[in-house]
């Protein structure tokens, strides 16, 4: 039997960790590296990525800048354990580790998205990466803190709107870019202003862009159709080389305002996001009561017209009570609307939801050894979805969880311990659908062995638990984004997740790296399963089962052919592993050239446990290399990363091709006083590959965007006090 390629390319990633880890064991004394010291804000205590005793992936900084783009999902896709599950240029939602949807929480200062986002793959996410600061990745399940949502992880997008000093002064921070690819336009500004005790802001950001190139023909058929034919001497309905109906328009704005003492702060904010973007890909028909006249229309015309108006409010107070250090409160209060519009200008589908979300934490003093967080997390949500494609009835949820982590050192060593009870209640707004309620459980414990100078062995276990949501309970209905007639069931029960986390890693030096394991066996993992009874969708009808999965039509009426897959949400243990490396070394450190060389690679298998059929839409393989370059005003990035074959299949789901990805980024600073200026230039997908996605529902319709070039401005100015 062939060895697995998951395990081939595991063997593959810690051989190339070898040298690193000599350099580990025993570095020489001279190395003058050091590297910048990141607070990460996601975990209970606010520690640097290298104390942290989670997995964790932050990205600021010059890196963030370089990878700066209009979905969280683009910005995050090629660092090492995450994946982006696009559904066109409008669309990216992060994947960690072979999982997303509702099990990848996304956070904007360390409260919800509050969004539709994991209820259906073509919604977007209202969190705008042009004005992050910093994002943090939580990779493994972080229910402790954000519950099960974050059974596979958070994503947490930072910015410095409700700050806890003032810096005095006024503060503008800028960008503007313009892309070739699509007519695409960039542009985001900041503006801070401290005097006293008061930190002011305002913020505005848009992404624009008409429909976007691509390599050939979008839809496989469309190139198997066409092969060997002259595309130019032709009429077809598909047009080569652009990505129909990609084109979109993103604008955010807002202001905040924060009042900072000694002992405590309060701030708030609020945020506007607005989107329209066009659903590229399949299309489908609906068939029109009056006349009895059928209307057939496409995708390619369908569009979201998407709004979101978003309060957060910030309160902490230093030493509130004996025995205490910092009580800290967030909430967040959202107003969310989206309207699914009809090629003919029609609303199709209007889906609204009203959230609030507040977590208020209690850090303690030390008791003896122990250090430690207590919290309130307590959430609201109004769910309704109005039109001919609500696939998901009117669902009022309430959550309230209760949790403490605690953490001490053990002989130099970081210890940490953690619990999490939840209360979920699901009310749909019907009287023919019983309420259901759910009681998970999560437990957490780590350690950070330090050996030696820098170098740490991480080791976490987790037992995390997931209530069901709303869609997995109560979906009835065409769900039409993902070509499925998908039928919920009110009997799940909550989902289990046991994780085994291993990494091994040197934070600091000529040589850093980390290379590590994670294996998470999940029971009671509710999915989406085909069928094949004969049925039609209500259970009516004359069984007939022949070894094909049934497809029936918009109105769940069985038909061979149907337009729409019949498929179930259902539960079945099921098992995830793989393995992720990343390493870093400093050539030259000394003189006017800088230069260094960074790798990474990832694996991840996702499959049932009885029979090990293979889960859908998992992460391809991927390897990568890069290098970077800094000469007086003058730096330069240089990257190549191989995305493996995906050939291990769920059934019905088509193989994803691999690609080559090679990408460039040219950037001068500009020697102004008091004002930091620097143009660039950057390429992607230089090679014009033609990516299709294994994460992506549209991987056989809707490729990625092919050879693309940037050229941009980015200013920092700070008013002298």
């Amino acid at each position: 039997m062939d060895t697995p390629i998951c395990i081939r390319v595991s063997c593959a990633l810690f051989a190339a960790a070898l040298p690193a880890l000599a350099h580990g064991q025993s570095p020489p004394p001279e190395e003058p590296v050091e590297l910048e010291e990141i607070i990460v804000r996601s975990g209970p205590f606010e520690r640097t990525a290298d104390e942290l005793v989670q997995p964790v992936d932050v990205l600021s900084g010059e890196a963030l800048e370089r990878r700066r783009r209009g979905t969280v999902g683009d910005v995050l896709a090629d660092r090492p354990g995450i994946a982006n599950a696009s559904f066109g240029p409008g669309v990216g939602r992060p994947v960690i580790r072979g999982q997303g949807g509702p099990r990848v929480l996304l956070l904007e200062n360390s409260i919800a998205s509050m969004d539709a986002s994991s209820i259906s793959a073509d919604h977007a996410v209202t969190v705008d990466p042009l004005d992050a600061d910093q994002i943090e990745v939580i990779k493994g399940p972080a229910t402790l803190i954000y519950g099960g949502a974050a059974s596979a992880g958070i994503v947490n997008v930072i910015d410095d709107r409700l700050p806890d000093i003032v810096v005095p002064g006024l503060r503008l921070r800028g960008n503007l870019s313009y892309g070739d690819n699509g007519d695409e336009r960039n542009g985001a500004l900041r503006a801070r202003y401290g005097v006293g005790e008061f930190q002011l802001g305002a913020n505005v950001a848009r992404r624009e862009a008409g429909e976007f190139d691509i390599p050939g023909y979008a839809t496989r058929a469309g190139a198997d159709a066409h092969e060997g034919h002259d595309h130019a001497e032709e009429e077809e309905e598909e047009r080569y080389g652009v990505l129909d109906n990609s084109d979109l328009r993103t604008d955010s704005y807002g202001a905040s305002a924060a009042w900072v003492r000694d002992r405590s702060m309060l701030g708030v904010a609020v945020t506007r996001f607005e989107s329209n973007y066009g659903i590229p890909g399949h299309g489908h028909a609906h068939e029109e009561d009056a006349g009895e006249e059928e209307e057939a229309h496409s995708h390619d015309g369908v569009r979201i017209d998407m709004e979101q108006t978003r309060t957060d409010l910030r309160g902490l107070l230093y030493d509130p009570l004996p025995g205490f250090d910092r009580l800290e409160l967030r909430a967040g209060v959202n107003d969310y609307r989206h309207r699914e519009i009809e090629p003919g200008g029609e609303v199709g589908t209007t889906f609204d939801v009203q959230e609030t979300e507040t977590r208020i934490e209690l850090a303690h003093r030390p008791l003896g050894e122990w250090v430690g967080v207590a919290g309130l997390h307590v959430s609201h949500r109004d769910f309704e979805a109005v039109g001919e494609e609500a696939f998901v009835p009117p669902v009022v949820t309430r959550g309230l969880g209760l949790f403490l982590v605690e953490s001490r050192k053990i002989a130099g060593h970081e210890f940490e311990i953690g619990a999490r009870v939840d209360q979920v209640e699901h009310e749909p707004q019907s009287d023919a659908l019983a309420d259901t309620d759910f009681t998970p459980l999560s437990l957490s414990t780590g350690i950070n062995f330090l050996f030696g100078d820098h170098l740490h062995l991480r080791v976490n276990l987790q037992r995390a638990q997931r209530a069901p949501a709303a869609e997995e309970l109560y979906a009835f209905g065409p769900h039409l984004a993902t070509l499925a007639f998908e039928r919920g069931d009110v009997a799940l029960d909550v989902e289990t997740a046991n994780n085994l986390d291993l990494s091994f890693g040197r934070d600091r030096g000529r040589w850093t790296w980390e290379v590590g394991a994670f294996y998470n066996r999940i029971n009671d993992y509710v999915f989406l399963r085909e069928v094949d009874e004969g049925l039609n969708a209500d259970g009516s009808g004359t069984p007939s089962s022949d070894g094909v999965a049934d497809r029936v039509d918009e109105s769940g009426t069985f038909e061979a052919d149907g337009e729409l897959l019949l498929v179930d949400v259902t539960q079945q243990d099921a098992e995830f592993y793989g393995a992720e490396i990343w390493l870093r070394h400093q050539l030259i450190d000394e003189g006017p050239l800088r230069l260094a060389v960074r790798g990474f690679g990832d694996t991840v298998r996702g499959r049932l446990r009885s029979g090990g059929q293979n889960l859908p839409r998992i992460s391809p393989s991927r390897l990568g290399i890069s290098a970077d370059a800094e000469f007086g005003d003058w730096s330069a990035a240089l990257g190549y990363t191989r995305v493996f074959e995906h050939d291990r299949l769920a059934p019905l789901e088509t193989n994803t091709p691999g690609h080559d990805l090679v990408s460039a980024d040219l950037e001068y600073a500009l020697p102004f006083q008091n004002v930091r200026t620097t143009i660039y230039l950057q390429g992607r997908n230089l090679l014009d590959e033609k990516q299709r996605l294994s994460t992506s529902f549209l991987k056989d319709v809707a490729p990625q965007p092919g050879r693309s070039l940037f050229v941009g401005l980015r200013f920092d100015f700070l008013s002298p006090v």
